[in-house]
């Protein structure tokens, strides 16, 4: 006689320890996701102090703005002819690194090439020097002076400082004038005033309302200005930039991060010296 095998199949009890497990493993990677990058959100507020902080203890031992500061020869060691911004008016010592607004060509000036070992020709070089100075006064770490040697390169974590969060800090100033990309550049808001930083994505391209050359998506934005400031776009000592139609509403008068939006179309520009 031949006996008859029966399969069994999961019984309810155990499918639902399987689905339960299943729930877990996935909660458990979503949160450690959130968890990274929310650390990479706390890192990248620190990195901002930390330059903050760096301008002011050189601004206190040198009496300059780091990038600004002629007769660095003989002030900072290490540096040559190549570290001196372009002397004369409206260059060398005027307070402000760079253009007089940013916003105004002085980001692409910037990123055209690095010094390649040449003494600068113009006032946008002072926007690379800003972290040659303040590398050579031993204030921060994480660049080179690459901008000075021959065959050195603009490059994250090379002659500008590569962001925690992705992308890099560039530097310059601001005069208050309408800014750079929405919402800032909205005709009734003002731009930020001061020395800025500003992360961004790609270091040869300029801040941009163009989609994917950023850094951020709107949630991360709105939360590392929450984090410094006002958690607004437009307003405060922080300033979102990017693609208005993902990256923040279209008021006018009181933009808003788009925080549902998950594609990186938002950057930040930062104050850290009035």
């Amino acid at each position: 006689m031949k006996s008859i095998h029966t399969q069994k199949g999961f019984t309810l009890v155990e499918l639902a320890i399987v689905m339960t497990i299943i729930g877990l493993l996935i909660g458990g990677i979503l949160k450690g996701q959130e968890l990274m990058e929310n650390a990479r959100v706390t890192s990248t507020v620190a990195q901002v102090k930390s330059y903050e902080a760096a301008v002011t203890t050189f601004r206190d031992a040198f009496n300059a703005i780091p990038g600004d500061m002629p007769n660095t020869v003989n002030r900072l060691p290490g540096c040559t002819a190549v570290c001196e911004p372009v002397a004369g008016a409206g260059n060398a010592g005027n307070g402000i690194v760079g253009p007089a607004n940013w916003a105004s060509g002085g980001w692409t000036a910037q990123m055209a090439a690095p010094l390649n070992g040449a003494a600068p020709a113009a006032v946008a070089a002072e926007t690379q020097l800003f972290w040659v100075h303040l590398l050579k006064a031993d204030l921060i770490a994480g660049v080179t002076d690459s901008p000075l040697r021959a065959g050195g390169q603009l490059a994250w974590g090379d002659s500008h400082p590569a962001g925690r969060i992705g992308g890099g800090f560039v530097a310059g100033f601001g005069d208050g004038g309408i800014g750079v990309g929405s919402p800032v550049a909205v005709a009734t808001l003002p731009g930020v005033s001061g020395m800025l930083v500003a992360l961004v994505q790609n270091i040869n391209v300029t801040p941009t309302a163009t989609a994917g050359l950023n850094p951020l998506t709107a949630a991360r934005a709105a939360q590392i200005d929450r984090r410094i400031d006002d958690g607004r776009p437009s307003t405060g000592y922080v300033q979102g930039y990017g693609v208005a139609a993902s990256c923040f509403n279209a008021s006018a008068t009181a933009p808003q991060y788009r925080e549902s939006v998950v594609s990186k179309d938002c950057g930040l520009i930062f104050r850290i010296q009035g």
